[in-house]
């Protein structure tokens, strides 16, 4: 049986191999469908929706997936945060995810970003 904590590292996974990999199915199969994300890209602030993350992903169609850590995890009940750091296009990306549990598994709800 698969515990927490590993259906989580399997969202993420999903999270970053869909987002940099250029594959919006698999992203799509983790974001809720409440998703929002903000943070700092290049010296400016930027928010995203749902939608804007998945075209994304479809531009990034045909690139490697990054590689990412996990820096810090905590489940509390049906909620968990995650600390990541990734390298994605000669930057370093610190992502703080909120994941919620539902029926289908644990699904990203907001994502906070800074990227050098």
């Amino acid at each position: 049986m698969i515990n927490d904590r590993e259906m989580i590292m399997a969202s993420l996974t999903a999270y970053v191999d869909g987002a940099t990999g250029g594959d919006p199915e698999k992203l799509d199969t983790v974001l809720h469908p409440e998703f929002r994300t903000g943070g700092r890209f290049q010296g400016a602030e930027v928010w995203l929706t749902r939608e804007d993350a998945l075209a994304s992903a479809r531009r990034q169609a045909g690139n490697p997936v990054a590689a990412w850590s996990l820096e810090a995890l905590e489940v509390r009940s049906k909620i968990a945060v995650a600390r990541i750091r990734s390298p994605w296009e000669g930057r370093e990306f610190r992502e703080t995810i909120t994941l919620l549990q539902s029926g289908e598994g644990w699904r990203i709800v907001f994502k906070a970003f800074d990227a050098d």
